[in-house]
């Protein structure tokens, strides 16, 4: 495969070996894998998924739902507040596939019964401390109108969704599990305070799922991060450097002598502009070498410092320096993979086979 601009490669082998042993951990816990797939919103990647015996997936919007509703996938939770301005997408995805919803808010379920008559399931997002999107787990009141207002509807609720997205935040596996078994208590007291609802629950981080050997009480589970991995997973524990399933080619284009920096075409439009703080300062991306069909991490410590729109500068070290020619192509392990993914909305594999992507196909 020729590479002469920046592009997206994607290594499969690790890929379906993320997707295998999340799976795997799946099947022993006696919980239902449904991974999310705003990570690679690829149907060639969703069909490994396929291939690992998995039959539910997660998504963030109604037109990813609609894009994958495409490709055969029936069971299909938005995990995201409801859009209820897109009431004709929602009904038209509801006629031909289960469909599950969240809901914060009654102002929500009120306009479902008014407008959607095909059958939804709902789950409540409950905030066990992300503070973000979701009802707080404390507020008993709305939680209990929320049930009793799906519960009148012919909709049908399903129980509790979590995403503790700070773990995120977290740099080892025991800060990370602290939170999960926090939100998994706060969780199954919810369980037992609204019992005659039977409500199910559902987590979905990548870190706690990833760490994680127990999920008591869980029904199913929503991680998305974890087939790509990125630098920001190695750094909160949740993989190792040689799990990463996805790096960015980008060509060499001019070196600064003085600096011992390398200059490159990939920028914020082909990485995103996520940062990560590390005990080299701030990072955008670790460079690797790029094989026949991978990469390699034979260069060592060589890190993005710097970031613009269409350049990025690495700092390496006077030996890397040397070996590398302007003209060359060199790899970089990214700090979020579902951003450097969606920005680019284009991808191959290391072998060269070109991979859909619904950005690039919308």
């Amino acid at each position: 495969m020729e590479l002469t601009k920046p592009t997206i490669l994607i290594d499969e082998n690790k890929c379906r070996n993320n997707i295998r042993h999340m799976q795997e951990k799946a099947e022993r816990n006696d919980v239902v894998l449904a991974p999310h797939f705003k990570t690679h919103q690829s149907k060639a990647i969703g069909q490994w998924f396929k291939d690992a015996g998995i039959k539910a997936i997660t998504v963030s919007s109604i037109d990813m739902a609609l894009y994958f509703a495409e490709d055969g996938w029936s069971d299909i939770t938005i995990a995201f507040p409801l859009n209820i301005l897109q009431v004709k997408e929602i009904t038209e995805l509801a006629a031909k596939t289960r469909l599950t919803i969240l809901a914060t808010e009654l102002s929500t379920v009120h306009r479902l019964v008014e407008q959607i008559d095909v059958h939804v399931d709902v789950l409540i997002e409950i905030d066990c401390g992300y503070n973000r999107s979701g009802v707080w787990w404390e507020d008993f009141k709305k939680i209990q109108a929320l049930i009793d207002g799906v519960n009148n509807t012919q909709h049908g609720f399903k129980g509790f969704y979590c995403h503790s997205g700070q773990t995120y935040h977290e740099d080892n596996a025991e800060a990370v599990l602290a939170i999960f078994n926090d939100s998994l208590h706060k969780l199954h007291d919810l369980q037992i305070r609204f019992a005659d609802a039977k409500p199910e629950i559902s987590v979905g981080d990548t870190p706690s799922c990833s760490l994680s050997d127990d999920f008591p009480g869980v029904y199913s589970i929503h991680p998305g991060n974890f087939v790509f991995y990125d630098l920001t997973q190695v750094k909160i524990g949740s993989c190792r450097e040689q799990q990463i399933g996805i790096a960015l080619a980008c060509p060499v284009v001019s070196k600064n002598d003085h600096l011992n920096h390398l200059v490159v075409h990939g920028g914020g439009v082909h990485l995103s502009k996520d940062v990560l703080e590390t005990s080299h300062g701030k990072i955008y991306g670790k460079m690797v070498t790029l094989t026949d069909h991978n990469w390699s991490f034979d260069l060592g410590d060589n890190y993005v410092v710097s970031i613009s729109q269409e350049h990025g500068i690495i700092k390496v070290s006077p030996k890397v320096y040397e070996q590398i020619s302007v003209g060359d192509v060199i790899g970089i392990l990214p700090v979020h993979s579902c951003m450097a993914a969606d920005v680019m909305g284009s991808m191959f594999t290391t072998t060269g086979e070109p991979l859909d992507h619904m950005k690039k196909d919308n």
